[in-house]
């Protein structure tokens, strides 16, 4: 037989006890942020001119988004990875914000030395490894990452 005295001492320990393990169990927590990109062929990125394909002579350039962002320093990596797997573009970017944060970022293809001598008649020439799907790998903080694909055509 319990007594009430020893009743409601137990139930406050209960309740003590619960309130530190959902307490352990959310303050290491949290939650990655959302990432999302707008790909463009001009800096002044809006919705009428986003775009997932572009030339071999463009300046893309990445709208990337972040939201939900915790409170301190952070670390935005991207990768232009090429048609043939190879990242043609690394970025490191160290950054503090919290909430919602917009970064643009860009890749400008460059044609091999002399290929431009016969540009004029052949636009691809010199950029075969350029020609078809491309991706772009965004992280922040290692947690969370987006692979938006897009096409270079000559």
């Amino acid at each position: 037989m319990v007594l009430p005295a020893m009743s409601n001492m137990l139930k406050t320990m209960l309740r003590v006890l619960l309130s530190a393990g959902l307490f352990l169990l959310t303050s290491g927590a949290h939650s990655a942020p959302t990432i999302s990109v707008s790909l463009t062929g001009s800096a002044q990125a809006s919705t009428d001119s986003e775009t997932n394909r572009f030339g071999c002579n463009d300046k893309i350039y990445a709208s990337i988004n972040v939201e939900e962002l915790a409170s301190g320093e952070h670390q935005l990596t991207a990768d232009w990875i090429d048609p043939t797997g190879k990242t043609r573009e690394h970025i490191d970017y160290p950054f503090s914000g919290a909430g919602t944060t917009r970064i643009t970022i860009w890749l400008k293809l460059h044609p091999p030395k002399g290929s431009t001598l016969f540009g004029f008649f052949n636009p691809s020439m010199g950029m075969e490894d350029f020609i078809g799907n491309w991706q772009l790998a965004v992280r922040i903080d290692g947690d969370a990452k987006l692979d938006v694909p897009f096409e270079v055509v000559c």
